[in-house]
């Protein structure tokens, strides 16, 4: 696969107005524009706080939504029409973007969310994209609904029908649940998906790897739905999830590894770059794979901010609040520059991102690899969502990653 590939009034006359005003020698005239300047400093002072007071709400609200789990992905779309096997939905950027996808939407009587899997586009024209779809229950007309990365939302076995161990490993807070892919190899591959997004994300990747003989530890970290939480019950964005990743890679050694690959979604990537600055023994690291890794947080939310349409000084009042809200300096999670300041990567690294991704910017991947060009590889998907990268072009991403598993591992 090349790295760079295309998918998807009229005013009243100034003299009449001049001679209807009083002007400043006229009697009681200075008085009367005191009060009102006092009066509209005031109103302008109320005004502003308002706006600055609103404004800091949404963004403290916001920044819960990003420091909390949650297990409520807004829904942004709805359903046109269904017939068997197929959908309909409103013509966007999402639902015209060629390649393989989720869906999900919600029932409105029972407020039950359902999922299926999209397939290509097979009519479409100014307002409406019809695709095929796979699904146990066929979605209704008007329904809300979302296009997503995540083909397949339950576990492997049901999914792709693969058979897997659901297993613990021990983590400082407790036992941490995780999906095992028995292997040939002793190689394994440890998978850390990003916020909001379930070890469901790592189903993409898993039939390959499982036909490449790799044991798959598909891991959760503290805070997520059936896992220990710490007393904040917040995201930290590596700060500490690192920690369980430490904990993962222990226990794949521990039972017969020999090395471990590490791959890491979003900011499950992020969390993989922590842990390879923090922890005291990475030595059973052979090789890093991140798609769409955040990199560095400041430069997420600036690109988050900017396509809400929202002023630059206001990424960084966000930046202040999301870390207030999570207890963590983004600065200590830079990971860019955490690599300048240590000498850049220790093992090879593979990066996916796509050119389209409006949530962790294309441009720090980018960064990432002319930084280090002789460890990081970058893979870039023209015009594909955040982690699409697979979506977009399954076929071509197994061919870069079986590549360089084989040169790696």
């Amino acid at each position: 696969m090349p790295h760079d590939r295309t998918p998807p009034g009229a005013t009243a006359p100034e003299t009449a107005a001049t001679e209807a005003a009083p002007t400043d020698s006229a009697p009681g005239c200075r008085p009367r524009r005191s009060r009102l300047r006092r009066r509209l400093a005031a109103g302008l002072a109320g005004v502003l706080a308002l706006a600055v007071g609103g404004t800091a709400g949404l963004l403290w609200f916001a920044a819960g939504r990003l420091v909390r789990p949650m297990d409520d992905t807004p829904l942004n779309t709805y359903i046109v029409a269904s017939a068997p096997g197929t959908v309909t939905l409103p013509a966007t950027a999402d639902s015209r973007y060629p390649g393989t996808f989720g869906l999900i939407w919600q029932d409105k009587e029972t407020d039950r969310r359902h999922h299926g899997t999209l397939g290509p586009v097979l009519a479409s024209d100014d307002d409406t994209v019809t695709r095929e779809l796979t699904a146990d229950t066929p979605p209704v007309p008007r329904a809300e609904a979302k296009v997503i990365v995540t083909v397949w939302n339950s576990d492997p076995g049901r999914a792709l029908g693969l058979d897997h161990q659901d297993v613990t490993y021990p983590g400082e807070l407790g036992p941490m649940p995780a999906w095992f892919l028995p292997g040939t190899g002793t190689t394994w591959v440890i998978q850390v998906h990003g916020l909001g997004a379930g070890r469901a994300a790592g189903l993409r990747t898993m039939s390959q790897l499982h036909d490449l003989g790799h044991p798959v530890l598909d891991i959760t970290y503290r805070n997520d739905p059936g896992a220990p939480r710490d007393s904040s019950n917040t995201r930290h964005f590596g700060d500490t999830e690192w920690r369980d990743l430490d904990a993962a890679v222990r226990y794949a050694r521990d039972r017969g590894a020999t090395g471990v690959v590490l791959l890491g979604h979003s900011m499950g990537g992020g969390i993989v770059e922590t842990y390879l600055q923090r922890a005291a023994d990475t030595s059973a690291v052979r090789a890093v794979v991140l798609d769409s890794p955040a990199l560095d947080y400041r430069a997420t939310l600036d690109t988050i901010v900017s396509g809400l349409g929202l002023p630059a000084p206001v990424a960084a009042l966000q930046a202040g609040i999301v870390g207030l809200r999570s207890d963590v300096d983004l600065d200590d999670i830079d990971a860019l520059a955490a690599n300048r300041r240590t000498g850049g990567p220790q093992q090879p690294v593979l990066l996916f991102h796509g050119t389209g991704d409006t949530v962790v910017p294309y441009a720090t991947s980018a960064e990432f690899a002319r930084d280090w060009p002789d460890k990081v590889g970058l893979v870039t998907v023209e015009g594909a969502s955040h982690t699409g990268a697979w979506n977009a072009d399954p076929i071509a991403y197994a061919e870069e990653l079986a590549a360089f598993l084989a040169r790696h591992t």
